[in-house]
């Protein structure tokens, strides 16, 4: 009867070590090799992109609608269809940086986000921006590296206002 136990605990054990093993080599076995997965041929876009270099900034206000009209006002001269591809800019709210007493809201400054980006994007245009369109936003905000050839400023409170001025520009 021992002799039986032992065999049996035994054959336990090794079925519990081969179950071990396939689980951990037919998962690699089996998955998918990465280097054959084709991706996109665009892009995300539908579309083929051309970024173009500038930016748009929308003054951000949170107590008024006057920023969320200007930003959809935008969209229009950010992204544009040219029949066969896409012309592409950045369009941020700009907002600027807060005071956090406590370091767990550090991640609501949205200011240190434009920031990264800004540095980004300002080494993709080779450190000159083409254009700079500020809705709302005062020029003496924006960081001194951010270069543009031409800045447009857009100061007003009536979103008809604002974009008729885009539609000009």
């Amino acid at each position: 009867m021992i002799k039986n136990v032992k065999k049996l605990s035994s054959l336990v054990a090794i079925l519990v070590v081969l179950i071990m093993m396939s689980t951990t080599i037919f998962p690699v076995a089996l998955a998918t090799n990465i280097d054959n997965v084709s991706g996109f041929d665009n892009g995300p876009s539908y579309k083929p992109v051309v970024p173009l270099e500038k930016t748009t900034f929308v003054a951000f206000d949170e107590e008024t609608y006057i920023d969320d009209y200007a930003y959809l006002a935008a969209v229009p001269t950010a992204v544009f269809d040219d029949g066969d591809r896409l012309f592409s800019n950045p369009l941020l709210f700009y907002q600027d940086e807060l005071d956090m007493d406590d370091e767990k809201e550090i991640t609501m400054d949205s200011k240190k986000g434009i920031d990264y980006f800004m540095e980004d994007w300002m080494s993709y245009c080779d450190g000159q921006m083409d254009q700079m369109t500020l809705i709302n936003v005062p020029e003496g905000k924006m960081d001194s590296s951010w270069n543009a050839k031409e800045t447009k400023l857009i100061t007003s409170d009536d979103p008809y206002e604002i974009a008729s001025n885009l539609a000009l520009s």
